[in-house]
């Protein structure tokens, strides 16, 4: 594969990872109070001591939120600053011309379905924490990211259209203060004391559209449930 369609591959790619991630829809799917086995082990059961922080007082309830995302999304994450190194190391030996422009939008259409109904199915949630580990990965916010590789029109389209969605492409991270609990599932995963699979798998229209079916009977017999409940 020569340099210029390596490029276009991974500039495809890195945008269906970063870009679709504004689309991550509302989504009101039961989540799970079921943690790993390994939980038990993790940051939450340690005493930890800061000088210059005050550990939240619902520490616990805020590490349960996060691991649950983080296990999600933070294999998009990692996904996206390898993306990111790789087109930078190839970048630097090609120079951008027309024909490249066009084989570059071809690849984008022929990839976006591999990440389009798998970043759809995201919850909101997950959306604001990929945004926050992009940029504890990256040192970019995602709009910053656009604006390296587009044109600076184009990132504040995407930043507009991502307030629709409760999406803030701007967001950064910060470990020592706001984001210090999903900090500490981040360095659990690292040192394994949480289990986590870096791997992710892409999600077809066929599986998307199982899942939603598959929520709207869960949905419906949780209502079931609840009615019988308020009935006795």
């Amino acid at each position: 594969m020569n340099a210029m369609r390596t490029i276009q591959i991974l500039k495809s790619k890195f945008y269906m990872l970063l870009l679709l991630v504004l689309f991550s829809i509302p989504q009101t799917f039961a989540q799970t109070n079921e943690v790993d086995s390994s939980y038990a082990d993790s940051v939450i059961r340690r005493l930890q001591v800061y000088d210059s922080f005050d550990v939240p007082h619902d520490f616990n309830q805020q590490y349960r939120y996060y691991l649950r995302r983080a296990k999600r999304v933070y294999p998009l994450a990692l996904e996206a600053a390898r993306v990111i190194d790789s087109l930078d190391q190839a970048l630097e030996d090609v120079t951008k011309n027309r024909k490249e422009r066009r084989m570059m939008r071809k690849a984008h259409k022929s990839l976006k379905d591999d990440f389009k109904f798998l970043l759809k199915d995201l919850y909101v949630s997950e959306g604001i924490v990929l945004t926050k580990l992009i940029y504890r990965e990256t040192g970019m916010t995602v709009t910053e990211i656009i604006s390296k590789y587009k044109s600076g029109m184009q990132a504040s389209l995407y930043t507009g259209l991502a307030t629709l969605f409760d999406q803030d492409l701007d967001a950064s991270y910060k470990p020592n203060t706001e984001d210090f609990v999903l900090e500490c599932v981040i360095q659990d995963f690292k040192s394994g004391k949480v289990d986590f699979d870096p791997n992710f798998e892409t999600m077809s229209k066929e599986e998307y559209k199982k899942e939603k079916k598959e929520y709207k009977k869960r949905k419906k017999r949780n209502k079931k449930k609840i009615k019988a409940k308020r009935e006795k």
